[in-house]
């Protein structure tokens, strides 16, 4: 199996965050009023709908923020990927799962989940948009990283192949 050289990737401010936000919040708004006009709703269907709207709409921009990782690195060791926050120390590295959650060329939407010294998942799932335009020069490395499979532990090899 061939894995991707190891690579270095910093991950900055998403800047369309907050207007893709509140475009998505206009937008149901739209949706909720042209609900409205259609149906001619009134009362408390209407005041529950209007509200239900509110609490999603607060409830998305008191979460979203808390879900982004910004400045920092993305590390692929060659065998598995970390993250390093710019206030933190090279040892000080969190290993994490990392999939992909939308790929436009020039940008990725990383879901990253730390992981525990046996390697099992834990914590919260977090999220990174890294762009071509911050490191150009190693964009492609860094792609072929984030799309190779990480190396399997040896342990795991090794009940694997006492099963066979």
């Amino acid at each position: 199996m061939h894995n991707a050289p190891p690579v270095v990737f910093p991950v900055g401010r998403f800047v369309w965050g907050r207007l893709l936000f509140v475009a998505v919040a206009v937008a149901s708004a739209m949706g909720l009023l042209s609900w409205q006009l259609q149906t001619l709703a009134t009362g408390p269907k209407l005041w529950a709908a209007w509200m239900l709207w509110g609490v999603c709409v607060g409830f998305a921009a008191l979460w979203a923020p808390r879900q982004t990782l910004t400045c920092g690195r993305l590390v692929w060791s060659g065998e598995a990927w970390f993250w390093q926050a710019e206030t933190e120390s090279d040892e000080q590295a969190q290993a994490v799962n990392v999939s992909v959650g939308v790929d436009t060329g020039q940008g990725l939407l990383l879901w990253l989940q730390p992981l525990s010294e046996e390697g099992h998942a834990q914590g919260r799932l977090r999220c990174a948009w890294l762009q071509a335009r911050a490191m150009p020069s190693k964009w492609h490395g860094f792609r072929c990283a984030v799309y190779s499979r990480p190396k399997m532990p040896e342990r795991l090899g090794k009940d694997l192949q006492e099963r066979l």
